[in-house]
């Protein structure tokens, strides 16, 4: 699971990365600050007030603005954020008058390479760090540990780290379990540098940012300890705590604090305080509460929360969540309280609620939106961030439903409430970190009106796996409701309206299988619906993998009685008739042939309707497969004592999503297969995507499938040479049209949306 921190900073007048208007671009964000001039050697660039330098798995990008430098690492989240990539807090740094040397990670694996250190030192020998005043080399998460570690190689150098990890090692950390493959993938037992706990103790400063509540962050800031280290509380502000310092606006100030060493841990916590009127912090602090069992403090917290504020949208849903589930417990009433306030600001809620269930609110006629309708829609936006799962429906009175259109920002979709305000809950996202902006309408745009209850379903996306995780995702409401909605609504992907229609259609047999016996629609025009019932996200990108309870039960019921188990229990799903443009592995169909002299049944999924696919994974106690659409629909319905291999066809596969929805699901832990040896891309493409070809190293393919008992030890598989795999891929660039080109070293791997 990608880490859910802040990307790249942007310019201070510029949209942040996950704002409406950086949306417009499915994949990086465009570059910020202009590159400074590669430097060809060392030699070459310590002579220059800029260079960007490459160093093997990191670059180091340099611009001199005083004597105070700041030196900063990639978390696993701002790794390909922008195009060409950029610093990590650039433009904190540059707000702040501040030189910066960022050392751009090529991969996520926690600056666990040999190129880090060794380019580190290769400065510090030629006496880069010497001309600056003070030196803070600052990181976030997996950019934290890498400037508690790598800091110790610059004697002076201090530290400001945001929520931490202290390593990834297994047998020292045992209680982090966010990182799993992190931790497994990379060297975390020979190699140097691999504990903060013990690189901090000799640090000139270091402050360590961090939520108490979080119980991983909190274990791992107790085990660095030094005479220096500070530890700087940030109460119910999650692993994701940078953010909310950010949006109290408290972040320039702390970096350039520490900066000029004028820290003040006092002065922190002061201005900490004013985190109570933050709504993040509310959220966490009711979650924490709700969370230990303190159900009645939390809906009173609630309630108060809006009696102070009667427009704290979280806190009035907080505590009608809380009410439905008393009432579903058959509960007489709601948790008592003494307080007159609270009980009149629950009888106005009521009121409230009765409006809404009955359709009151300003409704619009079949026409034209006049300029002060079109003004009236108040939008607020959100950091790209979901919320925790609730199980929340919405029924909204006379919602106004706006599909993407040509004069709008590109994938810009969603839901308001009648009285024009942005509703949160029925945003879109386009992948993880990337919501889809909030739309906005034309002054003389035609509204039409849609009568009747229609269920929202979110964006219709025609790929098969962006239809299973982004499409299906508020299906399970469903099985909650009391009376079927007229229909189930779309909002149409990319705008396509026909092409989305289209495909509805097409996946006509799969609404079957999951109960949907209503007609399914999309528009192309903003709707004026009577009743639109918004369920929340169930599934979907990041942490949202795991799928909600109610999310799981429907979908894994529904599929799970569309067919009987069938077929052996071996199963290998291939890709090789996939069309060209869909990407793969060089040489599938051997790994085919010796997977199949192993006894495993060679599975084409897109030739077999879906009942065939179900039943074949049903049947399966060991699938090996590339990373794919077909395997979020195994993790559905394949037995919980069955195993997966994972065989990665490109170096920015998802595999933390397989992972968590696997685990989650069906209580498997897929077996990752990293035998990459090169991207192969398009000629004029920088970075891997769904298009690339994957060529694998086939000997450490087969050897690790043995290591793995998917295959006998004894087993000799047949290997291509040199010869084929060059065939097969001057094949790939016939059928493509375009030549292909390899990644170097330092390129983007990152994988774009598809």
């Amino acid at each position: 699971m990608d880490d859910q921190l802040m990307a790249a900073e942007p310019a201070p007048d510029a949209a942040p990365s996950d704002d409406a208007g950086a949306a417009k671009k499915s994949g990086p964000a465009p570059a910020i600050f202009p590159r400074p001039a590669e430097s060809a050697s060392l030699a070459e660039a310590l002579g220059q007030d800029s260079f960007f330098l490459r160093h093997g798995l990191v670059d180091g990008w340099f611009i001199r603005r005083s004597d105070v430098l700041l030196v900063s690492f990639d978390n696993l989240a701002s790794i390909g954020e922008y195009q060409p990539p950029q610093p990590w807090m650039q433009a904190r740094a540059a707000k702040a008058g501040f030189s910066i040397l960022g050392l751009l990670a090529s991969r996520r694996d926690w600056y666990r390479n040999e190129d880090a250190p060794a380019f580190l030192i290769a400065l510090r020998d030629a006496g880069f760090f010497r001309q600056f005043r003070r030196v803070v080399f600052i990181g976030a998460s997996m950019g934290g540990f890498a400037a508690l570690t790598l800091a110790s190689l610059v004697p002076g150098a201090v530290v400001l780290a945001f929520s931490p990890q202290s390593t990834l090692a297994p047998d020292i950390v045992p209680f982090e379990d966010r990182y799993r493959f992190g931790s497994r993938k990379w060297d975390w037992q020979s190699a140097p540098l691999l504990d903060a706990a013990e690189t901090a103790p000799d640090l000139a400063e270091a402050y360590l940012v961090y939520d108490p509540f979080t119980t991983a962050d909190r274990l791992h800031v107790a085990r660095i300890r030094g005479p220096n280290v500070v530890s700087l509380r940030a109460p119910m502000m999650g692993h994701r705590a940078i953010r909310q310092i950010k949006a109290l606006g408290m972040l320039q100030d702390l970096i350039e604090a520490v900066g000029h060493g004028r820290m003040n841990p006092q002065d922190f916590a002061t201005k900490m305080r004013a985190r109570r009127e933050h709504l993040g912090w509310q959220r966490g602090l009711l979650s924490l509460a709700e969370e230990r069992g303190h159900k009645g403090m939390a809906w009173r917290a609630a309630r108060r929360l809006q009696a102070i504020d009667e427009s704290n949208r979280f806190a009035r849903r907080f505590a009608r969540r809380l009410r439905q589930e008393q009432k579903a417990a058959k509960s007489d009433a709601p948790p008592q309280t003494s307080d007159r306030a609270e009980r009149r600001a629950a009888k106005r809620e009521k009121g409230r609620d009765r409006g809404r269930d009955t359709g009151s609110g300003t409704g619009s006629s079949t026409g034209r939106v006049d300029q002060v309708a079109a003004d009236q829609i108040r939008v607020i936006d959100l950091p790209g961030t979901l919320p925790p799962f609730t199980g929340e429906i919405e029924t909204l009175s006379n919602a106004l439903l706006v599909p993407e259109r040509k004069h709008d920002q590109l994938i810009a979709q969603g839901v308001f409430y009648a009285d024009g305000r942005w509703c949160e809950n029925a945003r879109c996202w386009i992948r993880a970190h990337r919501p889809a902006p909030i739309p906005t309408l034309a002054p003389d745009e035609v509204v039409r009106d849609l009568p009747g209850t229609h269920l929202y379903g979110g964006h219709f996306r025609r790929h098969f796996g962006h239809f299973l995780v982004d499409s299906t995702s508020r299906l399970w409401a469903l099985g909650h409701l009391g009376k079927r909605p007229d229909s189930l609504i779309y909002l149409p992907y990319r705008g396509e309206v026909e092409p989305i229609r289209r495909a509805i259609r097409n996946m006509a047999p799969f609404f079957r299988l999951l109960g949907v016996d209503i007609p399914v629609q999309t528009f192309g025009e903003p709707q004026r619906v009577e009743r639109l019932i918004v369920p929340e996200l169930g599934f979907g990108w990041s942490e949202r993998y795991a799928g909600s309870p109610g999310y799981r039960d429907y979908m894994q019921s529904h599929l799970n009685a569309a067919a009987p188990a069938e077929g052996g229990e071996k199963l290998y799903v291939s890709r090789a008739r996939l069309p060209a443009t869909r990407g793969g592995v060089l040489g599938e169909a051997l790994i085919e042939e010796n997977m199949a002299r192993a006894g495993y049944e060679i599975f084409h999924p897109e030739k077999h309707p879906l009942e065939v696919q179900i039943a074949r994974y049903k049947a399966a106690k060991s699938i090996v497969a590339l990373d794919g659409s077909a395997l979020h629909l195994a993790a559905f319905v394949m037995p919980r004592d069955g195993r997966v291999a994972m065989i990665l066809r490109r170096s920015a596969a998802n595999v933390d999503d397989y992972d968590l929805q696997f685990r989650s699901f069906i209580g498997i832990t897929p077996d990752v297969v990293r035998v990459i040896k090169t991207d192969w891309v398009a000629e004029g493409l920088a970075r891997s995507d769904f298009r690339s070809v994957g060529e694998l190293d086939f000997a450490a393919l087969f050897k690790r499938l043995k290591y793995l008992k998917y295959l006998p030890a004894n087993f000799r598989p047949d290997l291509p040479g040199e010869g084929d795999l060059a065939a097969i891929l001057a094949s790939y660039q016939d059928k493509r049209g375009t030549p292909f080109r390899a990644l170097q070293p330092g390129e983007s791997h990152q994988e774009d949306e598809e």
